[in-house]
């Protein structure tokens, strides 16, 4: 699917919005040590949606704001399904993230 960094930016604002609307947005940062974790989702030093807060929707903000080249493949949906699970709060997160792998599906 065609993307280009405004739909990518629309997507990620979404993103940070679902996060808040579910109360799923951090007001403390983790530390340093976690931050450079270099696990596949950090998920051995912090929470999936701390990944996402901090690792994740800042590095897509630099790569939009850069205009540099967009990633291909991305797949975060099924570790959204697994971390977050299915509570009514989290179902648009889910949702924004499947968007979020759909446009960046390159087939």
């Amino acid at each position: 699917m065609p993307r280009s960094h405004v739909e990518v930016e629309i997507l990620i604002i979404k993103l940070e919005q679902s996060l808040r609307d579910a109360m799923l947005w951090s007001s403390s940062k983790p530390s340093n040590q976690a931050l450079q974790s270099m696990v596949p989702f950090a998920f051995d030093s912090m929470p999936f949606e701390q990944w996402l807060q901090f690792i994740f929707i800042p590095k897509m903000s630099e790569i939009i704001r850069s205009k540099k080249t967009l990633p291909n493949n991305l797949k975060i949906l099924p570790m959204a399904e697994q971390s977050l699970g299915t509570a009514d709060n989290r179902r648009e997160v889910i949702e924004v993230i499947k968007q979020i792998d759909l446009v960046f599906w390159v087939s």
